[in-house]
């Protein structure tokens, strides 16, 4: 039995990148199937990997085998977190989402010598006055009775084609991050991909006044916060933006009494989750708190209901990389720029999925 050669990797490389993907020592060793011990020796110098579990760790920590025979690793920006339980551990898939949104932002800043046209409004505007200003800016339409996947795609494509903003889903794996944004050269909005349509469109433009105002962040979203810290304001942001109070008070007009139908009704015309309508509804006077806080533990109760169905896996993968990544990408491609297997690494796809993006 041949035995995989035993290599030496510096001990400091080992451990950044073991916690820079957010691993314990005791996950590791389970996972390559060896003790906390030889873990921990490993990362002091002690001890040594085989060649095999360099593999199975570069494979664990989506890192390319390069890495750990790099003497130091440069240090990722660190994002600020925002979540409620800040304790929390971050999952390891938020790790390797922030890796890959820092590595868009580099890529496509590389591929279009362009830059993120953030606009300058003036500090003085109140979130809620700040939300109209973005929608005249952009010269987008209030969209309204259509599903919420198609009003997410609509204020994706404007946020891409208006501000250079690239907007990517991806399987996050943690039910306290809703998504989280990068401002950079090039800045970077990431979705959950596990979350709700409606959900994400709420989480999108909380990403946005982020970088509105120049920060980035990983958020939790709580979104009964309206008045406070730089997160409520994000929150009030993206309910004026997506449900106008004016234009909600107009549309309420047209039901005849306050009840679920009522919630669901005009959930289904904004397209934004439940909650979100029950809580501007409670801030217009309409609802009273009581039923507010009725409603809201009636639709914890069916949140927590696991859906299943099959996974359009083209959609899937296309929100993965984001529409103006794949453009540019393309572009660059026809143009001789860059070859075809960077364009692969660049969309992090295998070649039939590579092939059926940049020939659409």
């Amino acid at each position: 039995m041949i035995r995989s050669p035993v290599i030496k990797v510096n001990p400091e490389v080992l451990k950044t990148i073991r916690e820079s993907s957010g691993y314990t020592v005791e996950e590791i060793a389970k996972k390559i199937k060896t003790t906390a011990t030889k873990v921990q020796e490993a990362e002091k110098g002690i001890a040594s990997f085989t060649l095999t579990q360099i593999k199975k760790l570069a494979d664990i920590y989506h890192r390319s085998l390069a890495a750990f025979f790099t003497d130091t690793l440069p240090p990722m920006p660190a994002l600020t977190d925002y979540r409620i339980n800040r304790e929390k551990r971050l999952t390891p898939q938020v790790y390797v989402a922030e890796r890959r949104a820092y590595y868009i932002a580099n890529k496509l800043a590389e591929l279009t010598d362009k830059r993120s046209q953030i606009p300058d409004f003036p500090e003085a505007l109140k979130p809620d006055e700040l939300a109209l200003e973005l929608r005249k800016y952009l010269t987008v339409d209030l969209l309204k009775s259509k599903k919420a996947e198609e009003i997410l795609a609509y204020y994706k494509q404007a946020l891409e084609e208006k501000l250079l903003i690239s907007v990517i889903e991806l399987p996050l794996k943690a039910d306290d991050v809703r998504g989280f944004s990068v401002s950079a050269d090039v800045s970077i909005v990431v979705l959950n991909e596990e979350d709700n349509p409606s959900i994400k469109l709420f989480s999108l433009f909380h990403e946005i006044y982020h970088l509105l105002k120049r920060t980035s962040g990983i958020c939790s979203i709580e979104i009964e916060q309206k008045d406070g810290d730089i997160e409520a304001s994000c929150n009030l942001f993206s309910a004026e933006f997506l449900v106008p109070l004016d234009d909600l008070k107009e549309a309420y007009k047209s039901f005849l009494q306050l009840d679920e139908n009522t919630v669901s009704e005009l959930s289904q015309i904004y397209g934004v989750s439940k909650q979100v309508i029950m809580l501007r509804l409670l801030w217009l006077g309409y609802m009273p708190k009581e039923r507010y806080e009725q409603f809201k533990r009636e639709g914890e109760k069916k949140l927590k209901e696991k859906k299943f169905g099959r996974r359009d896996w083209d959609k899937v993968f296309q929100n993965r990389v984001g529409n103006l990544v794949v453009r540019e990408a393309a572009n660059a491609y026809r143009s001789g720029k860059i070859s075809y297997s960077e364009v692969m690494d660049i969309l992090s796809l295998k070649a039939k999925y590579t092939e059926k993006f940049i020939e659409r």
